[in-house]
């Protein structure tokens, strides 16, 4: 066994080198969810393609969730995806779920 590999069997408090904790965060594709609809209660699950909407709404319904979408609001997209815009808007969906009341 090399030396490099003995130091990195260490236990994290007498390893040669310390790692950072990463911090978690939103990958740059992703946006936070509508504040109004959070503090009803909805979750933002993810974006969806719209023609593709009546199976998620079929999934989460026999999951025993309520199901909400609203169009993606230009706002939400990020100027990585600045030329696709129009067609994110009219053709996708953010989806959101609760648990039924």
């Amino acid at each position: 066994m090399t030396e490099f590999h003995w130091q990195a069997m260490l236990p994290l408090d007498e390893a040669p080198c310390s790692l950072e904790q990463a911090q978690p965060r939103l990958p740059d594709l992703e946006r936070p969810a509508n504040p109004r609809l959070t503090a009803e209660g909805w979750t933002r699950r993810f974006v969806a393609d719209g023609a593709r909407l009546p199976e998620y709404v079929e999934l989460y319904t026999a999951l025993g969730l309520e199901v909400f979408h609203e169009p993606v609001a230009p706002d939400e997209i990020g100027p990585e995806c600045a030329d696709c815009r129009l067609v994110i808007c009219r053709q996708f969906v953010t989806l959101y779920t609760r648990p039924r009341a």
